[in-house]
C-alpha cells in the first residue's frame, strides 16, 4: 500500500501537541503536501452531583484513552483553522481499548476504529490524500494501529519521528530545529512533576532552568515526556502556524481523585493573536528550505566507518578488471541440464520445534517455449519464473502438511520467520512479489532476504529457488493474548506462553516511512528474533529512509572520492545497525 512516487499529499493526524505538530513539520521538507488537519476529541462524562459542589457547573471529565492524547483537545480547531488556515476534521472517540495487544486485530467498538472511520470522512471530502502523519516516537502500540488502519484505506504513513534519535536530542529538535513554543496540559510524574506547580508551564523554560534534566537524573524520567510523564499543547509554530498564535485566557487544572500527582489543564477560554504580517506558505517555507538540518536516527561512527571501509577495499581489490569479463563458476555440463537428484528439498528438523528447509526449486525448470492459452506468445522469463515459484509454494505446503502429521502442532506460513530467496534475475521480483505476498500475508511476516544470482546460476537453469526457517507455533504465539490453562496438550505453544522470561518469537514490522530505517518493499519484516538471542535481519541496501531512494554522491566531504556502490554499503550497514537498535525498547511489536 505505499507510495513510492515521490512527494505525497497528506493529512496530519494532531493531538494539538509537540510531537504531532512537529512530526507535520518534518514531513513538508521532505516534500510532502500538508491538505487539511484531523483530531480525534475525548468523550466527556458529565460529573456526579456530589462531584459538582466541588467543580463549575458546566465542567466534564474527558475518558481516558490508550491510542491518543486528550488533554488540550478544546484548542486544537483553532490551531488549524485560524492558526494554520487549514481545513479540520475530528470525530469523537466513541470506542473503547478493546484490543490492547501489541498486534491490533480489527474490532468493532474499538477505539482505533474512530481513527479508521475519520480518516474515511477525509478521503471522501479529499480523495487526492495518499498518505497519513502522526508524531509516534516510541510507543509500538500507537504506530501499528496507525499502520494498520492505513493499509486499510490504501494509505501511506508517515512517522517522521519515529525513534529518531536520544532522548534530549529529541527535545532539542522539537524545540530548537522546530521553533515550536508549548505548555503542559497533562502531567503524571510524581513526585517530579506536579499539577498545581507545573500545569501551563512552557516546556522550553523547563528545559532551560535544568527542571527535565534533573528529573531525568533522579527518576530516569524521558526528557520528552515519551514515557507519559507529560502531554503539551503547542501555542506557536512559527512556520506552521502563518496567521497567529493561541493564547490561553481562562483554565483550571483538574487532579485526580485517585492520584494528587496526576492532572490536566483544563482550557475554558482560549483566542488566536492574529501575527502582524503573514509568512509565506509553510508548504513552499519548508520545500525550500532543503539546507535546514533534519535530525535523523543516522550511524555515522568512526567504528563502523573504519570496518565498512576495509570490506570495500578487500572487495574493490577482487573485482575483475575492465578488459576482463566475468565467468560463471558454474560448469557448463550442470547448467544445460536438469539434475534430477536435486528436485527434492532438504528438510533438518531440530529440537524445539526449529525447522529448516533448504533448496526448495521446482522440480523441473519451466519451458518458456510453452505457448499460454493456445497462442503464439511465449511465455516470457518472468511468468516463467512465477510457474516456478507456484509450484515451490505447493511443494512448501505439502511438507507443512506432512510436518504436522508428525507433531503436536499445526504448521502453517504463520510459523516461518525467514525466508532466502533467489531469482536468476531481479527483473522478476515484482510479478514473484504479488505471489509471495498472497501465500505469506502481510501480518507478521517472516523476514526475507532476496538475490539475483544471475541467469543459470540455479540448478539445472532454473530461475527461482527458496530457503526457509520455520519455528513450530510461532504464528500462534504471536496472535495469542493467553492459553487454556486447562489442556492437557503438551504443545511448543502451551510451553512457550508459560516461559515469561524469554518470548518465543518477537516480530519487528515497522511500515511507516521515517528517518529510522527503509521501509521493507513488499511482504516481509525487518527482522525476526527467536527466544531473544537469534535475529533474523531482512536483507539491506543502501536505502535513504526518508526518502526510499538509493543514496547517491552529493559531493559532501564523507561522499567525495566514493563510487555508488561504495555509498550504498555504508548505508546498508547503517540500516541494519537501525534495525538492529529498534530491537531494544519497544521495537517488537509482538510476543514481549
Amino acid at each position: 500500500f505505499f507510495c513510492w512516487a515521490g512527494n505525497m499529499k497528506f493529512v496530519a493526524l494532531l493531538s494539538g501537541g509537540k510531537d504531532s505538530i512537529y512530526a507535520t513539520l518534518l514531513a513538508l521538507r521532505h516534500g510532502h503536501e500538508l491538505v487539511c488537519c484531523a483530531h480525534l476529541a475525548p468523550r466527556r462524562r458529565r460529573l456526579s452531583s456530589s462531584q459538582d459542589n466541588d467543580h463549575h457547573d458546566d465542567e466534564d471529565l474527558e475518558e481516558e484513552s490508550y491510542m491518543y492524547q486528550t488533554a488540550g483537545s478544546e484548542a486544537v480547531r483553532l490551531q488549524v483553522e485560524e492558526c494554520m488556515g487549514l481545513p479540520f476534521y475530528v470525530r469523537e472517540i466513541r470506542g473503547k481499548s478493546r484490543n490492547t495487544s501489541l498486534v491490533y486485530e480489527e474490532r468493532g467498538h474499538d477505539e482505533v476504529e474512530d481513527l479508521f472511520h475519520l480518516l474515511q470522512t477525509v478521503q471522501k471530502s479529499h480523495p487526492e490524500i495518499e498518505a497519513v502523519s502522526s508524531g509516534a516516537i516510541l510507543s509500538t502500540y500507537q504506530r501499528t494501529r496507525i499502520e494498520h488502519v492505513c493499509q486499510r484505506l490504501r494509505l501511506t504513513s508517515l512517522s517522521y519521528l519515529w525513534r529518531m534519535s536520544s532522548q534530549r536530542a529529541l527535545l532539542d529538535g522539537i524545540l530548537d530545529d522546530g521553533g515550536i513554543e508549548a505548555v503542559l496540559v497533562r502531567v503524571a510524574c510524581p513526585p517530579g512533576l506536579l499539577p498545581q506547580k507545573h500545569l501551563n508551564r512552557n516546556l522550553r523554560s523547563l528545559r532551560d532552568d535544568g527542571t527535565l534534566d534533573d528529573l531525568h537524573g533522579r527518576w530516569g524520567m524521558h526528557p520528552a515526556g515519551e514515557g507519559g510523564e507529560y502531554e503539551t499543547l503547542v501555542v506557536d509554530c512559527p512556520a506552521l502556524f502563518r496567521f497567529g498564535r493561541l493564547k490561553l485566557e481562562e483554565v483550571v487544572v483538574v487532579c485526580d481523585e485517585s492520584d494528587e500527582g496526576v492532572g490536566i489543564l483544563r482550557i475554558r477560554k482560549c483566542r488566536v493573536e492574529k501575527k502582524m504580517e503573514k509568512q509565506e506558505s509553510g508548504n513552499e517555507s519548508e520545500k525550500g528550505n532543503g539546507n535546514k538540518s533534519i535530525t535523523s536516527h543516522h550511524y555515522s561512527t568512526t567504528a563502523l566507518k573504519e570496518v565498512v571501509d576495509h570490506v570495500a577495499q578487500s572487495a574493490k581489490s577482487q573485482l575483475p578488471t575492465s578488459n576482463s569479463t566475468m565467468q560463471s563458476t558454474i560448469p557448463k555440463s550442470i547448467q544445460n541440464r536438469v539434475i534430477r537428484s536435486m528436485h527434492l528439498p532438504n528438510v533438518r528438523i531440530m529440537k524445539g520445534g526449529l525447522c529448516h528447509i533448504s533448496a526448495l526449486i521446482s522440480p523441473i525448470a519451466c519451458d518458456n517455449n510453452y505457448s499460454n492459452n493456445n497462442s503464439n506468445d511465449k511465455v516470457d522469463e518472468a511468468e516463467a519464473a512465477v510457474r516456478e515459484f507456484l509450484t515451490i509454494t505447493q511443494m512448501l505446503q505439502t511438507l507443512l502438511s506432512r510436518l504436522t502429521s508428525s507433531s503436536t502442532s499445526s504448521i502453517t506460513p504463520q510459523d516461518i520467520i525467514y525466508v532466502h530467496l533467489y531469482l536468476s534475475e531481479i527483473s522478476h521480483f515484482a510479478k514473484i512479489n504479488r505471489h509471495y505476498q498472497q501465500y505469506f500475508g502481510t501480518h507478521l511476516p517472516p523476514s526475507r532476504s532476496c538475490v539475483a544470482v544471475g541467469h543459470r546460476a540455479l540448478p539445472g537453469g532454473r530461475r527461482v529457488m527458496m530457503d526457509c526457517i520455520l519455528q513450530c507455533d510461532s504464528g500462534r504465539y504471536l496472535r495469542t493474548d493467553a492459553i487454556d490453562e486447562n489442556s492437557t496438550t503438551d504443545s511448543f505453544l502451551q510451553r512457550a506462553m508459560a516461559n515469561h522470561h524469554h518470548p518465543l518469537r518477537k516480530v519487528l514490522h515497522v511500515q511507516s516511512l521515517s528517518t529510522w530505517a527503509p521501509v521493507c518493499i513488499g511482504p516481509y519484516s525487518q527482522a525476526n528474533v527467536l527466544r531473544s538471542s537469534l535475529v533474523f535481519l531482512a536483507g539491506m541496501i543502501g536505502l535513504i529512509p526518508e526518502t526510499m531512494r538509493l543514496i547517491q554522491s552529493d559531493g559532501d566531504d564523507y561522499a567525495e572520492g566514493a563510487n555508488d556502490w561504495e555509498l550504498e554499503l555504508h548505508q546498508s550497514w547503517r540500516n541494519a545497525a537501525s534495525v538492529l537498535d529498534g530491537l531494544d525498547d519497544g521495537g517488537g511489536v509482538a510476543g514481549g
